[in-house]
C-alpha cells in the first residue's frame, strides 16, 4: 500500500526532464477554434501541465483533450485539434493556441493509455478545472481516479458523458466546478485538500469510490474481471462514465454492491472499512460554520446566487454560507431571537419569521450584502413559523399562535384583507405558494391544507387525500404543477407519509405515499421528486419520484443526519438539509435536479 501523494511527486521530479522532453514533440493546438466554437477569434497562448495516474500508476500514452463549455449554448466541446499524449512519468504539457473567448468553464479528459498492465482503451479519467480565463502557466493539474469521482458527483446533474456537460445557467455550472474542486484538488488529487473552515469532507469514501475506479483502471481493460464488474453494474463502457452513473444513482444496490472492489490495501487511503454493502454512496459535505456560528439550524432557503441562507433556533443571526461553505453573513436584527422559517425574495431580499420575537424580519440585500433590517410587529404577527412570496412578491407567513396567515407588500405594508383567519385555520404552519395565480397553500393541524386567493384572502379550497393528519410541510412544484406535504396517517398505526396534490387541489393517485420515516419534516421538489428529511437522530434525506408508491432509493434515506429539519435544493443540484440537533449544515453534492432559485423566481 502507498500513501496518497508524497510518492507521486517524487516519481515526478525524477521523470520531469524526460516527461517535458517528450511532451514537447506530442503537443499540438490551432489558432482557430474547432467545432461548435465558430471561426478564428483572438488567441491567448496558454500552457497546463500536469500527469496522470491511475492509482499510485503513472498512465503512460493517454490522449489529454481540454472541452470548453460554451457561453452562449451551454454545451461543450474539445478545445485541442491535436490532443497531447501523456509521456513519462504520466506527464503531458498543452502548449499552444486556443481561445477562452465564449468559454465560461473547462474540464481535462485524459483517455486510454496504460497503467502499466498494457493498453487499457477503458480508461476515462476527468478533471473539472473551473473558469477558462483563470488557466495559466501555472495551472498544474493531477488527474486520478478521485479528480474523476468528484466531476462525475458534482457535474452529474449536467453530464451525460464526458464529452457532453451542458447547461444554460453560468451560475449553476460554477458551483458545480467549485464543488468538484471542494471534494478533490485537481491541482493535488487529493479528497478534502482544499476546503473553507468548518467544512468536513468524506474523505474515507471518496477514497473508496476512487479505489472502485482504479480497479479497472489498473488492469489491461474491459476484459478484466475488475472492469466486467465495473461496467455491468453501471452500463458503462469506460471509468467516467461508471463514475458518473455512480453518482446518478448513489442508492442502487447495484451501484453499492461494488463495494467489493475496494479493500484496505487498495491506493487510496483511508477508506472505508466496508465487510457489507453500504447504505448508499451518495456524497455529502458538513458545513459547522464556524465558532458558534450555527446554533440549532432549521429553516433554510437559497438565493440567486446559490448562497444558503439558514436560521438558528435557539441563536440570535442568520447564517449565510456560500455554496462551498464559506460563511458569509452572520447578520441579525431587533429582538430576532428562535427564528424558524425563511424565503429569499425575487429581489434579493431575505425575509425571516421570527418565531419566538413574535416578528418578521426583512434584511435588505444589495450586492450579496445586508445592508439593513426591518422587524414588523403588526398585522396579526403571533409566532410567525413559515413563509412563502406569490408571483406580486408579496409575502404570506403563517401564525401558529395567532390561527392566521399575515400578509404583506414587498414593501412591508399589510395587504388589506390581512391578517388572514378562517375556522379551519388552526396553528398554522407549513406554506408555499404556487398555482396559476401562486396562492398561499397553508398545512393546519386538523389535517387539511387550505388554498387561499392571494388577491383577496378567500377560502378557494381545501385539501386532503382523507388519510393525512396534523400535516408539517408543504412545496409546491410549478415545474410539474403538484403539491407535496408532510404528515402522518391516521389510525391505529400512525406513519410519516407524504401527500401529493394536483393543480386542480385534487388529490392523486396513491396519495398518500408512505415513506417509512419516523417523523418527516421539510420538503423540497425539483420537478420529477419530492426530498424529504426525517427529523431523528440518524435520520437520512429521502426521494420519493412522483408517481412512486415507495421512496426512491435506499429504505433508511440517504445519508445519516442528525435532527434535519429543512431540506433546499440549489441551481447545481446539491440537496441541503439543517441538522438541528448536530449544529451543521449538509449539502448532498448534485444529488438532485437543478432548480431555479430562489423559489420567489419561479412564481413570476
Amino acid at each position: 500500500m502507498h500513501t496518497a501523494r508524497p510518492s507521486r511527486f517524487l516519481h515526478r521530479s525524477l521523470l520531469l526532464a524526460s516527461a517535458l522532453s517528450v511532451a514537447a514533440l506530442l503537443t499540438g493546438c490551432s489558432g482557430n477554434l474547432p467545432g461548435n466554437f465558430g471561426v478564428a477569434q483572438p488567441v491567448t497562448a496558454v500552457k497546463l501541465h500536469g500527469t496522470v495516474f491511475g492509482g499510485q500508476q503513472p498512465v503512460v500514452g493517454a490522449a489529454v483533450q481540454l472541452y470548453g463549455i460554451s457561453t452562449a449554448t451551454g454545451t461543450s466541446s474539445p478545445l485541442i485539434t491535436t490532443p497531447p499524449l501523456s509521456g513519462a512519468g504520466g506527464s503531458f504539457n498543452i502548449s499552444g493556441l486556443y481561445s477562452c473567448t465564449g468559454i465560461s468553464d473547462v474540464y481535462i479528459v485524459a483517455t486510454g493509455g496504460s497503467a502499466g498492465y498494457g493498453t487499457n482503451n477503458s480508461i476515462t479519467l476527468v478533471a473539472a478545472l473551473g473558469q477558462c480565463s483563470s488557466l495559466n502557466s501555472g495551472t498544474d493539474i493531477q488527474m486520478n481516479e478521485l479528480t474523476t469521482v468528484a466531476a462525475a458527483y458534482a457535474l452529474a446533474p449536467f453530464a451525460t458523458s464526458y464529452t457532453s456537460v451542458a447547461s444554460s445557467n453560468a451560475t449553476a455550472l460554477d458551483t458545480a466546478f467549485q464543488n468538484a474542486n471542494m471534494l478533490v484538488s485537481y491541482s493535488s488529487g487529493v479528497a478534502g485538500a482544499l476546503v473553507n473552515t468548518g467544512v468536513t469532507v468524506p474523505v474515507a469514501e471518496l477514497n473508496t469510490l476512487g479505489n472502485i475506479i482504479a480497479a479497472c483502471v489498473n488492469t489491461a481493460g474491459s476484459s478484466s474481471a475488475q472492469c466486467q464488474q465495473l461496467f455491468s453494474a453501471t452500463s458503462a463502457t469506460e471509468t467516467f462514465g461508471a463514475a458518473l452513473a455512480m453518482a446518478k444513482a448513489p442508492g442502487a444496490s447495484a451501484t453499492t454492491a461494488l463495494y467489493t472492489l475496494t479493500s484496505t490495501t487498495a491506493p487510496f487511503q483511508p477508506s472505508m472499512n466496508l465487510s457489507a454493502a453500504p447504505n448508499d454512496f451518495s456524497v455529502a459535505v458538513t458545513y459547522a460554520g464556524t465558532g458558534s456560528t450555527l446554533s440549532t439550524p432549521f429553516g433554510i432557503a437559497i438565493d440567486a446566487t446559490g448562497n444558503a441562507w439558514v436560521t438558528n433556533e435557539t441563536g440570535t443571526t442568520v447564517t449565510e454560507f456560500s455554496p462551498t461553505g464559506l460563511v458569509k453573513a452572520t447578520p441579525t436584527a431587533a429582538n430576532l431571537v428562535g427564528a424558524q422559517g425563511i424565503a429569499v425574495s425575487s429581489t434579493g431580499n431575505v425575509w425571516v419569521a421570527n418565531t419566538a420575537g413574535n416578528s418578521l424580519v426583512n434584511f435588505a440585500v444589495s450586492s450579496g450584502s445586508v445592508t439593513g433590517s426591518t422587524s414588523y410587529t403588526n398585522n396579526g404577527i403571533a409566532a410567525p413559523n413559515a413563509l412563502a412570496f406569490d408571483a406580486s412578491g408579496n409575502v404570506f407567513v403563517t401564525n401558529v399562535n395567532g390561527n392566521s396567515v399575515s400578509a404583506f407588500s414587498s414593501a412591508g405594508s399589510p395587504l388589506s384583507f390581512s391578517p388572514i383567519t378562517n375556522a379551519a385555520l388552526s396553528s398554522p404552519r407549513g406554506i408555499a405558494c404556487g398555482g396559476s395565480s401562486a396562492d398561499p397553500y397553508v398545512t393546519t393541524a386538523s389535517g387539511a391544507v387550505l388554498h387561499f386567493s392571494d388577491t383577496s384572502g378567500a377560502l378557494v379550497a381545501t385539501l386532503t387525500d382523507n388519510t393525512l393528519q396534523g400535516p408539517v410541510a408543504v412545496t409546491y412544484d410549478l415545474q410539474a404543477s403538484h403539491l407535496f406535504v408532510t404528515g402522518f396517517t391516521t389510525g391505529s398505526s400512525i406513519t410519516g407519509v407524504i401527500s401529493e396534490f394536483s393543480s386542480a387541489d385534487a388529490a392523486l393517485a396513491g396519495s398518500p405515499v408512505a415513506t417509512g420515516l419516523a417523523n418527516p419534516a421539510g420538503v423540497a421538489a425539483d420537478g420529477t421528486s419530492a426530498w424529504v428529511v426525517n427529523n431523528a437522530t440518524g435520520g437520512g434525506l429521502y426521494q420519493i419520484a412522483y408517481g412512486a408508491s415507495v421512496p426512491t432509493g435506499p429504505t433508511a434515506g440517504f445519508g445519516s443526519l442528525n435532527g434535519p429539519v429543512g431540506v433546499a435544493i440549489d441551481p447545481s443540484g446539491s440537496v441541503w438539509t439543517t441538522n438541528s440537533t448536530g449544529n451543521t449544515v449538509s449539502v448532498f453534492i448534485g444529488l438532485a435536479k437543478p432548480v431555479a432559485t430562489p423559489l420567489a423566481v419561479n412564481q413570476k
